[in-house]
């Protein structure tokens, strides 16, 4: 296979999240030997804020420099890089200064304990640095550099998972807000691993492009980025508000404060990872079907058909992998990891899982295809329909309203998904195009 054809990007990117995924269950069967359930639930909801930021600050350049890239000459790379670095640093400010000023009032009263403050102020760190990450890895993915991107995202989670079960190990043992601040500072100390592997490849094959053009095009990366940011963003608020709320609503239902954090660190930490055990291929695929769309349609070719090859692949892995984890859901559910679980709350995120899938591919396509807006009204839709079931359901089910929520507001968004992109495939090139 060719190093830029479709089959070899999805495959290598395939394998590295295969990989990472394997890393992560090892690191969440040691992490939760380590710390209790309670830290497992605070630092779920700490990363509720983290997904806040990240999207607002990162999700949307993420998917406008990988577009831009995928259509743009080499010489125009850099000068992309550099202008939505910039877009990025002053998006991060505008979080990152209040979220600082007033980190003791937000801890209280998004994670119920401000002495989890240090933890957030190191988030904010972090975050800074996957930025700056996430711009050189997305002008990699736009060039169909994939290699480069798992090589560097294999080599950060793996320092990130040594440096946390290390630091936890010689340093934890306190509190759960302690417990919460070291996992957050080896999730800081592996950003700079994977910044330092790919600053070298961008160095290597941008930087010495001769005649490089003077300056990137911030109003056609502003076109695609706030429309895309404020899509992350929703769905990170809604899912946010969801958690937050989630908590009262269990105890609601007649769970403690802490029996519902460990209920809420076992589905976050352990059951929705495995679940989402088929998202190594899925999200693989969708990585490289949003540059392979924006290149057909900047050169004028339909995407029709590459779009319903996708779409059939996408639906026929998940279904598959959806059939299998149901037919094991009784012996995992029965020692899962070594904590008891519901084996009618796994089948229901297992279901949950299969259209967050398909919706995972709609996306990226919808992206592809420039449809930022309409990607934002279908996220808008399906996350507020999934957030009311949350309301309604959690305080008279528990756990399994929960899940039922999840999975409903998944098929929402998945059917919402597919009514967009498959007209958006058969139409003419010029009414695809939005920038």
């Amino acid at each position: 296979m060719k190093r830029d054809s479709v089959s070899y990007r999805v495959i290598m990117l395939f394998i590295s999240n295969a990989a990472l995924q394997t890393m992560a269950f090892a690191y969440r069967i040691a992490l939760g030997k380590c710390v209790p359930a309670s830290a497992l639930g605070l630092n779920s909801l700490l990363m509720q804020l983290y997904g806040v930021v990240v999207s607002f600050s990162i999700s949307g350049l993420n998917i406008a420099v990988t577009g831009l890239a995928a259509r743009a000459r080499e010489n125009e790379i850099k000068p992309l890089f550099k202008t939505a670095l910039g877009i990025f640093f002053a998006l991060w400010i505008m979080l990152a200064v209040p979220l600082a000023l007033f980190s003791k009032t937000v801890c209280k009263a998004a994670l119920g304990s401000e002495n989890a403050f240090p933890a957030l102020i190191l988030m904010l760190f972090c975050i800074l640095m996957t930025g700056v990450e996430n711009m050189l890895k997305s002008v990699h993915f736009g060039r169909k550099r994939v290699k480069e991107c798992a090589l560097s995202e294999l080599c950060e989670q793996g320092v990130r998972f040594m440096l946390v079960i290390i630091l936890i190990k010689k340093l934890g043992g306190g509190a759960d807000e302690s417990s919460v601040f070291l996992i957050m500072l080896g999730m800081a100390g592996s950003e700079f691993v994977s910044i330092g592997l790919l600053s070298c490849s961008f160095i290597r094959l941008f930087c010495r492009v001769k005649n490089a053009a003077s300056g990137g095009d911030a109003r056609a990366i502003s076109r695609i980025t706030f429309p895309a940011a404020l899509t992350a963003l929703s769905s990170e608020l809604f899912e946010a508000v969801g958690s937050l709320l989630l908590p009262g609503a269990l105890m609601t239902f007649g769970l403690s404060r802490m029996a519902a954090l460990s209920e809420i660190g076992v589905i976050s930490t352990v059951a929705m990872p495995f679940t989402l055990l088929p998202m190594s291929f899925i999200g693989a695929l969708a990585a490289v079907a949003m540059p392979e769309t924006a290149e057909l349609v900047s050169h004028g070719e339909s995407p029709g058909r590459f779009i319903s090859r996708t779409l059939l692949t996408a639906v026929t892995a998940g279904a598959l992998s959806a059939v299998i984890m149901i037919s094991f859901s009784g012996k995992v559910s029965g020692g899962l990891l070594g904590k008891h679980f519901d084996r009618t709350v796994l089948i229901l995120l297992i279901a949950r899982a299969f259209f967050a899938e398909i919706s995972v591919v709609c996306t990226a396509l919808l992206n592809g295809l420039f449809r930022q807006k309409t990607v934002l009204g279908v996220s808008i839709s399906g996350e507020a329909y999934r957030l009311m079931l949350i309301l309604l359901l959690s305080p008279v089910l528990g756990m399994r309203g929960y899940a039922a929520a999840l999975l409903l507001g998944a098929a929402l968004r998945a059917a919402l998904s597919l009514g967009a992109v498959l007209p958006a495939a058969k139409m003419g090139m010029e009414k695809c195009r939005s920038v």
